[in-house]
């Protein structure tokens, strides 16, 4: 049941059961351009607890590495009909289209869970491209907060100095908000939240790029 509660989102639930801090690695190709997305997603300890025994297929007492990848490769997998929890946009309008072949990876890290995936483009971003980037479960069973000082980070390090740099800005949702009620302190009831299928992006922070 622990599995299923990220493999597939709830839609009546009031507040988040999950927590997870994030962050995203910006991969660029040899051009300068914006080849591939990797979310990084640091689990809560607790539901990292919860989870690890049912990951552990052979009753060993431990979870190794090929259990974390089958996890992996499989939470990834099904989180395809959700856009993968990113709403991307360009400011070209172009969709972005992932290739289907996806690098997943999971480690626990000071007893939490650490999930990253990536996500290769089937059309790189043109150097210049501002790319607005948000991470959220719609259902906001899972709350997905972005590290404040490890928000987005580049590969390769090492790309030629002629090829402009890379900035990032983050725009925090109550930045948008007209009322003087922060949004950590709303409280949302089952129907409302059944009513409304995006509530996830109520929260979730803006990250803008431009390479």
């Amino acid at each position: 049941m622990l599995l299923l509660a990220l493999l597939y989102p709830s839609y009546a639930q009031s507040h988040p059961h999950v927590w997870v801090d994030a962050a995203l690695i910006i991969h660029r190709n040899e051009a300068g351009e914006i080849s591939a997305l990797e979310p990084v997603w640091i689990f809560d300890d607790l539901y990292t607890a919860s989870l690890l025994p049912d990951l552990d297929q052979d009753q060993s007492g431990k979870v190794e590495k090929p259990e974390l990848l089958t996890f992996a490769k499989e939470a990834v997998g099904n989180l395809q009909e959700w856009d993968y929890f990113l709403k991307v946009k360009r400011e070209d309008a172009s969709a972005l289209q992932y290739k289907k072949e996806i690098i997943t990876d999971g480690t626990v890290l000071n007893d939490r869970l650490l999930l990253r995936f990536r996500l290769e483009l089937e059309d790189p971003i043109k150097a210049g491209t501002v790319v607005q980037v948000q991470m959220y479960d719609p259902s906001y069973f899972i709350a997905i907060d972005f590290i404040d000082d490890k928000t987005v980070s580049y590969l390769p390090s090492s790309l030629p100095s002629s090829l402009n740099g890379c900035t990032h800005n983050v725009t925090h949702p109550d930045d948008f908000a007209e009322n003087t009620t922060s949004l950590s302190d709303l409280v949302f009831s089952d129907e409302e939240v059944a009513e409304n299928p995006d509530l996830g992006s109520i929260f979730a922070k803006t990250v803008e790029v431009r390479c």
